[in-house]
């Protein structure tokens, strides 16, 4: 509860009073001999009221404005307006120099900040710059690991022939069929030349009977079986006894990977007019015209380098 400024009473809520606007001092409005419609107007219309003491030192500022208005300025009043100014401008300094120093401790943060990340992206420049190098010989290591794996499979089949076009027949004996292929070649092949015969797998679509692949004990069995083949161009089933006349084809086993590049190479073959694609020891070779050179497939990038 304040006092009032004239009596020096306390002001009780329900009193009428008025607020100076400059010290804020509350005085009674009756001290000032103001009527409630007084203070309302004064209240409600934001009027500027000040007291006493306030009103004396506001007219002495009016009186100091007029005077130096009118040129007669004492070397006091100078004084006193340069300490004014003085005391603020300090004021205004300090409160400059406060403000810089949280921006100066702000930038520092930030800079500090920015050269950390800085730093980390560095780190993850660095990192990825090792993770693609290792990645890049990974999968060099990989590509000569499944280099080695496929030679040493198709290094597995190197007895091995596979005949194609030969139907099949309710309990046949595969054996007395590479027998016949054999003869009809001009080859006697006997029971101990043989390691293993069997039928290939059925093919899910298409008609063609499935092949038979024969493994040789001796490579040579193989190497003579094949050059027999390269002789008697016109090999069919008629040859075997068979009733029916379709060709046989005899070629070198190839492994899976080497299969599907063999199949790549002859849909290029067809494509692009090539004249010449064998195997020999199984590796593809291909050769675009007579006197072109000789060209090893050995992936579907070498197709596409033979352009």
């Amino acid at each position: 509860m304040s006092s009032c400024g004239v009596c020096m009473k306390s002001i009780a809520g329900n009193k009428p009073k008025v607020t100076c606007s400059v010290c804020k001092t509350d005085v009674h409005a009756v001290c000032l001999k103001f009527s409630k419609a007084d203070v309302d107007c004064i209240t409600q219309d934001g009027m500027v009221w000040r007291c006493k003491n306030c009103a004396a030192e506001r007219r002495k500022s009016m009186r100091f404005e007029l005077e130096a208005g009118e040129g007669r300025l004492s070397l006091e009043d100078v004084m006193k307006v340069v300490t004014e100014i003085r005391d603020s401008q300090k004021q205004y300094e300090k409160s400059f120099n406060t403000v810089i120093e949280a921006v100066n401790l702000q930038l520092a943060e930030n800079t500090d900040a920015v050269k950390a990340q800085s730093n980390e992206c560095i780190k993850m420049s660095n990192l990825i710059e090792a993770l693609t190098t290792e990645n890049g010989q990974l999968k060099k290591k990989v590509k000569e690991l499944e280099t080695r794996l496929e030679d040493i499979e198709q290094y597995s089949r190197s007895n091995c022939i596979e005949m194609q076009g030969i139907p099949l027949e309710p309990a046949e004996d595969v054996l007395n069929i590479v027998k016949d292929v054999g003869r009809a070649l001009d080859l006697d092949i006997s029971d101990t030349m043989v390691d293993a015969c069997h039928r290939l797998g059925v093919q899910k679509t298409g008609d063609k009977p499935p092949g038979i692949i024969v493994k040789f004990v001796r490579r040579m069995g193989k190497e003579s079986f094949i050059q027999r083949r390269r002789v008697k161009t016109t090999l069919s089933t008629r040859h075997i006894g068979r009733k029916d006349d379709r060709s046989i084809y005899v070629n070198e086993s190839l492994s899976p990977a080497r299969r599907r590049i063999h199949a790549l190479a002859r849909r290029f073959q067809r494509e692009k007019n090539c004249k010449f694609l064998w195997i020999r020891n199984g590796k593809i070779f291909m050769r675009k015209e007579d006197k072109a050179p000789v060209k090893i497939i050995s992936s579907e990038e070498d197709l596409q380098r033979y352009l």
